[in-house]
């Protein structure tokens, strides 16, 4: 028997779901205290806009050995949720301030895919 195509069961799993997401960041060893710190004091306009694009239990975990950062979030639909947030005016300023932080391409989200969940 052939293994399955991995993409093939990735794009097709019921599992699957416009209403969360997951990805990757990767920030600089170096400024994994100053990251975190900034996120301790997210500017209110920020918070507002994700939350007026529709995001929703939005949260950020870290792996402090080599500064990897999960970031899962959801949402009603999680493609426009990303579209509005990114047309959302303070989006520029707030990634301009958060590109110090990142490592080569680290600012570049890698939305990862849902192949399990339990309700």
């Amino acid at each position: 028997m052939t293994p399955p195509d991995l993409a093939h069961l990735l794009a097709t799993t019921s599992a699957r779901s416009p209403h969360r997401c997951c990805f990757l960041l990767h920030v600089r060893p170096e400024k994994l205290a100053d990251y975190v710190a900034a996120h301790q004091g997210v500017w209110t306009e920020m918070r507002e806009a994700l939350s007026e694009a529709g995001w929703r239990n939005y949260s950020l975990f870290l792996r402090p050995e080599d500064g990897m950062v999960v970031g899962y979030f959801e949402s009603d639909d999680v493609d426009a949720a990303q579209d509005a947030i990114a047309r959302a005016a303070v989006s520029p300023r707030w990634e301009a301030a958060m590109s110090e932080y990142f490592a080569p391409g680290g600012g570049d989200k890698q939305i990862l895919p849902q192949y399990f969940h339990l309700a």
